[in-house]
């Protein structure tokens, strides 16, 4: 009884947002897989690992200068502080965005003697418009979500991935215009996105209860002590492409297999991603004592699905590559290394968002520097032996330690055992059975209604 009424403590509006998100995870990781498939095919591998790259440099930049913000918005959204918060995205991009495509582009030349020497110049400079529409897009989306506006959240996710599988069959597949075409494409969708999300953030704050200001010098205060860890974060997940490119002789190719096996990976993350996303505002407006109580629950719970999703994931997988994609089958060895160390890091994205939303942001940080140096240092070996598959090696390490380290802190900070936060109980088994069965019939009522 006592493990039901803690799950049942997390609270029905939650789990119900929790699931909303699932759901959109669920769709928008379908409708991505297809276009990772339509992508692919098209392109083939060597384009398509091109692509990758020229989409992942503005991608990276955007996360090196963010300084928190996305995370500070959200944390003052959740907490009523609104009051000119979207006009307030929109200055902060220009001035962080403006100088740092300037210097991007100046250090192009550097840049080209390393890791970027095989593409186009005009085409990274192309890419590299996408920088001060992704920044913004992350910053009003944190306000979206900060204020749990889920509903939107799902709306814009959906529409985004929608258009991409439209315009890039048209745009790449009927009228033949290959690369160049795909970056149209993604410039196109990203604008839509960023365009969605503004709009939604402006809404959102508008119907806040208090409407309190916060100033960019408190936006600053929250984001740059959380900046530590989402840049070693990002780079924990992506610093082996950026070494893949500069180690090896000819990385098109193998940059296109490794894609195509993250990508595939990372369609585990949907409902990790979908907890991640609402427990931080959850915790940052909850009782310490509720959060506390709650975290073991929505970390076994989040791992449980994560684990049942990975495992149906690899046989699909590898069916759909095998059939439809042969030439990418080279992707299924680093798929299969990298989804249990997707699923391991299920705990560390729920347990980010429990002490981010306690404020304690240090510890996030220094466990995230941790993974990112571990992570680094195992590339650098493995890469140069054994390829894509001793950059998903890497991975599954790096994972592994830094889900484990979280483990330690936040069973300290919560007062509970640190297997509490990995093994299911069967409480949450009928907890989450409970929760997407009332949700899904209350979304067939809703369409019974509509009709």
């Amino acid at each position: 009884m006592t493990d039901q009424r803690q799950a049942d403590s997390i609270g029905r509006p939650f789990s119900d947002r929790v699931v909303v998100l699932f759901l959109t995870q669920v769709v928008t990781a379908g409708v991505g897989i297809l276009n990772g498939f339509v992508l692919a095919r098209l392109l083939g591998p060597s384009a398509k690992g091109d692509y990758y790259l020229l989409t992942l440099l503005p991608t990276t930049i955007m996360v090196a200068i963010q300084l928190g913000l996305p995370q500070g918005f959200g944390f003052h959204a959740a907490r009523d502080e609104t009051t000119g918060l979207t006009r307030k995205t929109l200055v902060l991009t220009a001035a962080l965005a403006t100088p740092a495509f300037a210097v991007t582009v100046a250090l192009l030349p550097v840049l080209e003697s390393s890791f970027l020497g095989h593409l186009d110049h005009g085409l990274i400079v192309f890419a590299l418009l996408a920088l001060p529409i992704a920044l913004n897009a992350t910053f009003t989306t944190g306000i979206v979500l900060g204020r749990q506006a889920v509903r939107w959240y799902a709306a814009v996710s959906i529409g985004q991935v929608l258009a991409y599988t439209v315009l890039m069959i048209v745009i790449v597949g009927v009228l033949g215009t290959g690369l160049v075409g795909a970056l149209v494409v993604y410039l196109i969708v990203l604008g839509l996105q960023a365009g969605g999300f503004l709009l939604g953030s402006a809404r959102a704050t508008a119907g806040a209860t208090t409407q309190a200001a916060v100033g960019i010098r408190d936006l600053f205060r929250y984001g740059l002590r959380i900046y530590p860890a989402t840049i070693t974060q990002f780079f924990s997940y992506r610093v082996d492409v950026f070494l893949l490119a500069a180690l090896l002789a000819h990385p098109s190719a193998p940059l296109g297999y490794y894609s195509m096996g993250v990508s595939m990976a990372e369609m585990v993350f949907f409902f990790p991603n979908a907890v991640s996303i609402l427990f931080f505002p959850h915790v940052a407006g909850s009782d310490r004592e509720d959060a506390d109580r709650q975290v073991p629950t929505v970390s076994r719970v989040t791992l449980l699905l994560t684990a049942a999703v990975a495992i149906a994931l690899a046989p699909i997988a590898t069916a759909l590559i095998s059939v439809l994609l042969p030439a990418f089958t080279p992707a299924l060895p680093a798929l299969y290394i990298l989804l249990p160390g997707v699923v391991t890091l299920s705990v560390t994205k729920v347990l980010t968002g429990y002490l981010n939303g306690l404020g304690r942001t240090g510890l996030t940080s220094g466990v995230s520097i941790a993974s990112f140096v571990l992570n680094a240092a195992l590339n650098l070996i493995l890469i140069p032996s054994y390829g894509i598959l001793g950059a998903a090696t890497a991975s599954l390490v790096s994972y592994t330690a830094s889900s484990m380290l979280f483990t330690v802190i936040a069973g300290r900070l919560a007062r509970v055992g640190w297997l509490d936060f990995w093994i299911p109980r069967w409480s949450d088994v009928r907890f989450t059975a409970d929760t997407i069965t009332t949700l899904g019939r209350r979304l067939w009522q809703s369409r019974g209604a509509g009709s």
